[in-house]
C-alpha cells in the first residue's frame, strides 16, 4: 500500500472517531448544561450551548435537600446499589459453578444448554411481567427488595454462565488435570485454581450484571409500590409530573445517577478488557 493511501485511511480513521466521540458525548454534555441551567434559559429559542447564570442547586438538592422527590431519589439509589451488587456477587458465584459444570462434567449436550440460555435471555421482560406481578402478590412478596433482586437474579444469571462458559472453554485443561492427580477434588480444582485465574472473566460479568440490574426500569415500576424497595430509574420518572416536569432536575439527577457505573468502568477498565478478550481466542 502506497504512502499516499496510508495517509487517506489515517485521515479517515481520524474523521470516523471523531464523530463516534461527538456522537457518544454530545448526550452527556447536553444533559450537564441542562442540569446547570436555569429553567428560563431552557425554554429559549434559540437554545445557547453555555448557561448566562450557571449553578449547581440542583445538585445541591439532590444530596442535600431532606424532603420531597430528591430524597426520594437518595432512597432509590441506595436501593439500587443494593439490589444490584448482591445480584451481581449471587449471579458470579452461581453461574461460575454452572459454567464450570456445562463446560467440563458434559453432564448435558453443551450446544442445547447454551441455545436454551441464550433463548431465556432474549425474552422480553415485558412478557413476563404479568405473570411476575401475580406470583409476588400470591406469595405475599410483591413490593420488596427481595422479590426484585430475585427476579434480576433469574433474568441476569443465564448471561452471566453463557460469558462465564466460553471462557472456562478457553482454559487449558491439563492445569486441572494435573491437580487431579495430585489429589485434588474437582470443587478443590474449581476454587483453588480454575476461580482464580478467571479473575478478569469473573469481574466483568459482575460488571455487566450490575449495570443491567442498576438501570432496569418496567419490572421496577410494576413489581414495587412503596420507597423502601423503590429504585433509582422509578424515582427519576417521579420527577415527571402530569402538568410540569422539571428538566434541569431530571438532568441532574440522570447525571447523578450515571456516576457510579462511569466510576466503577474507569477504576477497573485493565480488568473490563481483559475479561473481553480473554475468551476472545480459542488454542
Amino acid at each position: 500500500m502506497s504512502n499516499l493511501k496510508k495517509r487517506i485511511f489515517y485521515f479517515i480513521d481520524i474523521i470516523l472517531i471523531i464523530l463516534a466521540l461527538i456522537w457518544t458525548l454530545l448526550p452527556i454534555f447536553w444533559t450537564f448544561i441542562t442540569s446547570i441551567s436555569e429553567e428560563t434559559e431552557l425554554t429559549k429559542v434559540p437554545a445557547s450551548w453555555f448557561p448566562s447564570h450557571p449553578t449547581f442547586e440542583n445538585y445541591w438538592n439532590v444530596f442535600f435537600k431532606k424532603a420531597g422527590t430528591t430524597n426520594a431519589f437518595r432512597v432509590g439509589l441506595m436501593n439500587s446499589f443494593i439490589i444490584s451488587t448482591v445480584v451481581s456477587i449471587i449471579s458470579v458465584f452461581l453461574g461460575s459453578l454452572a459454567a464450570y459444570a456445562i463446560s467440563r462434567l458434559k453432564i448435558l449436550s453443551s450446544n442445547i444448554v447454551v441455545f436454551l440460555l441464550l433463548f431465556i435471555q432474549m425474552i422480553p421482560p415485558v412478557i413476563l411481567v404479568t405473570s411476575l406481578y401475580v406470583i409476588g402478590s400470591y406469595l405475599k412478596i410483591l413490593d420488596t427488595k427481595f422479590y426484585l433482586g430475585l427476579i434480576y437474579l433469574a433474568l441476569n444469571l443465564p448471561m452471566a454462565i453463557w460469558i462465564l462458559k466460553g471462557y472456562f472453554d478457553t482454559l487449558p485443561k491439563e492445569i486441572e488435570d494435573s491437580a487431579l492427580v495430585d489429589g485434588c477434588s474437582p470443587p478443590t480444582v474449581l476454587f483453588r485454581i480454575v476461580i482464580p485465574l478467571s479473575g478478569p472473566a469473573l469481574f466483568t460479568t459482575g460488571i455487566f450484571t450490575f449495570i443491567a440490574c442498576w438501570g432496569e426500569f418496567l419490572l421496577a415500576l410494576v413489581l414495587t409500590d412503596s420507597l423502601a424497595s423503590k429504585t433509582m430509574p422509578v424515582t427519576i420518572s417521579e420527577f415527571m409530573g402530569r402538568f410540569y416536569v422539571s428538566f434541569n432536575l431530571m438532568a441532574t439527577v440522570g447525571i447523578v445517577a450515571s456516576i457510579p457505573p462511569i466510576l466503577i468502568a474507569l477504576a477497573f477498565q485493565r480488568l473490563i478488557i481483559q475479561g473481553l478478550t480473554s475468551g476472545a481466542v480459542k488454542e
